[in-house]
């Protein structure tokens, strides 16, 4: 039992707990991405939700390989 949360094992919030184990890495910001935190799983790679916030929409199609189309013409012709 710990001395200190008297816990067995440590809980998270201990000092004496282990430094917990990133599941993934973000692939635009490099941060680890721990279990239970939200992530985009693309493509490209695992991206954390803080890299999906800071994104402009136009940032995000970029990444995801998506383009908007442009209007040409008339469909009611």
């Amino acid at each position: 039992m710990c001395e200190i949360c008297l816990s067995t094992p440590c809980r998270s919030q201990c000092p004496n707990a282990p430094e917990p184990i990133p599941v993934f890495q973000c692939c635009r910001c490099e941060e680890d991405i721990f279990e239970g935190e939200s992530y985009l799983d693309s493509p490209s790679g695992q991206l954390c939700e803080a890299c999906l916030d800071d994104m402009t929409i136009y940032e995000f199609l970029e990444f995801t390989g998506e383009r908007l189309s442009r209007a040409e013409g008339s469909v009611y012709e």
